[in-house]
């Protein structure tokens, strides 16, 4: 053989020794498409290392050595630090028509030199297409055969999520907020010491309405793909935190988690129910689909009252701070609630909540305050608004009760040492360490006493014509399979309320982990002390309770709120005094503002009480400013808000076809911040487009899109 073709020989003997090699190296894998959705899994350790979806691409990819599926703890004396995980361990991978299955006879630790209990702790995992034919349902046992306890499991355990749309692009939107995972520092400053532990994980706790995490549902996307995730469990005390992982190694990769924390004790077993992953084209909204239907079928919306359900919202009073004796520091008596509930109705506010109607923390049956006027004065301006057609709602604070009627209902926390104490004139204004005038115990929801002496009470006040009412911490947690004590008791009390008037209100302050799951059977509106928050998916799928959205005099929060179908409580204060010292009328900006908003949800009704919030998963890409949309049969309403400080041109898109079935035509209808159509256009293509004329800061636009 002549040089010549020698040297033409070599390139392509190189090569095919490269590719034995690089083919002898590449793991092997069980790939499997469910429902659209692509799954790879290593068939050494069962390990999960890529999620691929056809219009998003690669959504997680990781290596066989650093991929996981199921991890769990298990300290041991001599470690603590010590985990059983997937990645190190051997599995089995059985793969049937449309399901895969992983078991691990014994689940492989972390340290091989570190000396284990006696057993072993063995699992599996299945995981299957869904009948809806757009899910992937996985599910995890664990069997502790050991002699050791599992004090924590995290799954599913997700390692190697890819930016696949993107750094700015792909976000982590849990129930009650939005995550930019790869726009976030590493470390926590730039410059500075820090501490490692303070690097890499971050935790969103289970919760109510106060946490982020308050559903059992998030999306990992976009605007244009996304997988949803969430767990079957309705109404279950065991609900897990999330917890992301960016390591500096690797900062491009995410590690997604569940954590479960029931300790597995030797001898015992653990079920994570189902857990479902739904791919979809568009936003969030799509997503939510799957748990939207899920949570209507065991949980199914009830009637509300009609002033909750089609209204803005509420206002809230603070009538005289708390530990003040002196009548003439009131800010509001009783007399002034047909006054103020005037001024509300002008403002498109029909509900008052009164702060401080009795003293904070009183006792049982609840006296009312003689600061602000007689028992008399108050059941008469209350008849009094609701003749004007505005419910009033006294807000009451009878669970934390003070020490000295803590013994009567064996409270758990008595004697307590918590001053709850407030007042302007203290310094620091609360709980400043040196009274002890505001030391409460919380009482226990199941003890009889206790129900007895507020059903009494809250039905006296009922057969005097109070039958709405607002609780301040509303915990809800109970024994497994059991209705929570607070909810069968508001159950009677709501019964009789309505029984008097079928329109009467009860509004809760959700602090309970699952609280979101459990209030809505008995709770209309939620009363919780927080400005605007993005809570869209909680909207889209609850129909009870509306999440509150404070607003004190800030036009912008009270337009956000609006476009988000959010339950404005409104709260206005007079110059260094407490939120609710104020008439609406007294904020001039404010007060334009809630009226232009009032006109608008009344004239756009039917998307917000029969329609569906899909808020900005109406878009087809990003745009600077505030977008939400709804859907209502085969129409969109698109509300778009400049909230940029200079005037602007807004250009906005949606892909059509992701919302109703594409019939090649549509009509667009454009209204102004008043409600007035300003233009009609048609259209042909699926993806439309419509560009706003100039808006000043603050002002809306809106768009209907018929089909």
């Amino acid at each position: 053989m002549c040089y010549r073709n020698l040297r033409q020989l070599i390139p392509f003997a190189c090569f095919a020794v490269f590719a034995m090699v690089a083919s002898a190296a590449e793991p092997e894998v069980t790939k499997v498409r469910l429902n659209g959705l692509d799954l790879a899994i290593d068939e050494v350790t069962g390990s999960l290392v890529n999620i691929a979806y056809p219009s998003a691409g690669v959504i997680l990819e990781a290596r066989p050595d650093t991929a996981s599926l199921l991890d769990v703890a298990y300290p041991v004396e001599s470690f603590p630090a010590l985990r059983l995980a997937s990645r190190f361990s051997k599995a089995t991978v059985t793969r049937g028509a449309n399901e895969l299955m992983i078991v691990w006879d014994s689940l492989g630790p972390s340290r091989t030199t570190v000396a284990l209990p006696s057993g072993q702790v063995k699992a599996r995992v299945g995981i299957r297409a869904a009948d809806d034919g757009r899910s992937v349902i996985m599910t995890c046992r664990i069997e502790n055969q050991s002699g050791a306890p599992v004090p924590q499991i995290l799954f599913p355990d997700l390692v190697g999520l890819k930016p696949f749309d993107g750094v700015e692009g792909t976000k982590l939107r849990l129930a009650r907020g939005v995550v930019e995972p790869f726009q976030e520092p590493l470390r926590p400053s730039e410059e500075g010491f820090y501490y490692y532990f303070q690097l890499g994980w971050k935790r969103y706790p289970a919760g109510g309405y106060y946490s982020e995490n308050a559903l059992r549902w998030l999306d990992y996307g976009s605007l244009r793909n996304g997988l949803s995730i969430f767990q079957k469990k309705w109404e279950t005390e065991d609900r897990p935190d999330i917890l992301t992982e960016r390591r500096e190694a690797d900062p491009m990769s995410l590690r997604l988690v569940w954590e479960h924390r029931p300790t597995i004790a030797p001898g015992h077993a653990w079920e994570s129910g189902e857990f479902w992953f739904t791919p979809h084209r568009g936003g969030w909204a799509k997503g939510i689909e799957v748990y939207r239907d899920y949570v209507r079928q065991v949980s199914p919306p009830r009637e509300m009252p009609r002033r909750v359900r089609e209204g803005l919202g509420f206002e809230t009073l603070w009538m005289i701070e708390e530990s003040e004796p002196d009548p003439a520091r009131a800010f509001f008596k009783y007399s002034d609630i047909p006054r103020v509930a005037q001024d509300a109705l002008a403002h498109g506010i029909n509900v008052l909540d009164l702060w401080e109607v009795s003293s904070f923390a009183p006792p049982l049956p609840i006296p009312l305050r003689p600061e602000l006027g007689t028992a008399e004065e108050f059941f008469q301006a209350v008849s009094k608004a609701h003749g004007m057609g505005v419910d009033v709602v006294p807000h009451l604070t009878i669970q934390p009760v003070p020490n000295a009627y803590a013994a009567r209902y064996a409270a758990k926390s008595y004697p307590s040492n918590d001053d709850w104490t407030f007042h302007s004139e203290l310094i620091p204004r609360f709980r400043p360490g040196y009274t002890k005038t505001g030391l409460l115990s919380l009482v226990d929801s199941g003890n009889d006493v206790w129900q007895g002496d507020v059903l009494s009470s809250l039905k006296a006040w009922i057969d005097r014509g109070v039958v709405s009412f607002s609780w301040d911490t509303f915990p809800t947690e109970s024994e497994a399979g059991k209705k929570p004590a607070l909810v069968a008791l508001i159950e009677k009390i709501r019964s009789l309320a309505r029984a008097k008037d079928p329109e009467s209100t009860f509004i809760v302050e959700s602090t309970s982990v699952g609280s979101l799951e459990h209030d809505g059977v008995v709770a209309d509106a939620t009363w919780n002390s927080v400005g605007y928050v993005d809570a869209g998916p909680i909207t889209s799928v609850l129909r009870a309770p509306r999440a509150n959205c404070n607003v004190m005099d800030s036009p912008l929060v009270a337009k956000k709120a609006f476009a988000d179908d959010m339950y404005l409580n409104v709260i206005p204060n007079k110059a260094d005094q407490p939120g609710g010292s104020a008439l609406i009328s007294e904020k001039s900006a404010l007060a334009a503002a809630l009226k232009e908003v009032a006109a608008l949800r009344r004239q756009f009704l039917p998307f917000f009480v029969e329609g569906t919030f899909v808020g900005d998963s109406v878009l087809a890409q990003p745009t600077p400013a505030f977008v939400r949309g709804y859907q209502w049969h085969d129409k969109l309403l698109v509300i778009a808000l400049n909230d940029r400080p200079e005037p602007r041109y807004l250009t906005l898109q949606s892909e059509l076809d992701l919302w109703f079935p594409w019939k090649g035509q549509y009509r667009v209808e454009y209204y102004n911040s008043i409600g007035k159509l300003v233009e009609t256009n048609e259209g042909e293509a699926s993806l439309w487009q419509g560009t706003t004329r100039l808006l000043q800061p603050g002002e809306l636009a809106l768009f209907v899109i018929h089909r």
